[in-house]
């Protein structure tokens, strides 16, 4: 019988008091909740090696639901969890909601494709690193005021879009003349210096993570010319286009 096919759940109940009994019987705790909380914490402050110690605790206390027959799906599935742990703790700990989801979504992705519990095991100890770093990154920032962490958001937003000083401006709600001294003030650039290292920044992943080709690169990101974009390139990072895409790969 499908337990779907009807709005009735009661079985959960029993299932429920069935994983409980068996998990009391065995006289193997699951894992402690404030081991959880104390590796979380380590993330919301950006302290890298607390963060590790703690995970170390963790692994070596108690143990988890069993979620799964398959061993690898047992330890995908628990992973998926964690980051999804991480994510938010890292989220309260200032990285922005768009980058935390991203490497949230980067890492689950990755997940379903490990062949092995030791890669499961390689990413989650990578993952650590990347979010508490993150946060670490996050608060060893200067502290922009409100007006230009629109701006900024903005731009990152805009990157792929032609923009005018007077779009940033309204994004961050100033004049454009007050958001220009100001802007230049807290982050040592001008508004379009800094939308043409997002650029750069962006080519850069973009390299990196995809195979278009560098002419599309360049027009998706707004260069007057593909030769324009090779020489702002070359400037921003020491290396053309095509030798720092060989060198990454």
């Amino acid at each position: 019988m499908n337990i779907f096919e009807k709005d009735n759940f009661d079985f959960l109940d029993k299932k429920t008091r069935q994983i409980l009994l068996a998990s009391r019987e065995s006289f193997v705790p699951h894992t402690p909740y404030r081991y959880e909380k104390d590796m979380l914490e380590a993330v919301r402050q950006g302290d890298l090696a607390l963060a590790r110690k703690c995970m170390e605790i963790l692994d070596k206390t108690g143990q988890a639901g069993k979620l799964s027959p398959n061993p690898l799906r047992q330890a995908q599935i628990i992973f998926i969890s964690y980051i999804t742990q991480i994510t938010r703790a890292a989220m309260d700990g200032g990285v922005e909601e768009d980058l935390a989801y991203a490497m949230s979504d980067s890492y689950i992705q990755t997940s379903e494709k490990c062949t092995a519990l030791s890669q499961i095991d390689r990413l989650r100890t990578r993952a650590l690193m990347d979010f508490t770093n993150a946060v670490r990154h996050k608060k060893d920032s200067p502290p922009y005021s409100k007006a230009v962490r629109r701006a900024i958001g903005y731009i990152r937003s805009h990157v792929k879009e032609k923009i005018s000083l007077s779009q940033i401006a309204l994004a961050s709600g100033l004049s454009s003349g007050r958001f220009s001294h100001l802007f230049r003030e807290e982050t040592g650039m001008t508004p379009f210096a800094y939308v043409k290292k997002e650029r750069l920044e962006t080519a850069r992943s973009m390299l990196i993570y995809t195979d278009r080709p560098i002419s599309e690169i360049s027009a998706a990101l707004c260069f007057s010319s593909e030769s324009h974009f090779i020489q702002a390139f070359r400037e921003y990072t020491g290396k053309t286009p095509g030798k720092y895409r060989k060198s990454q790969h």
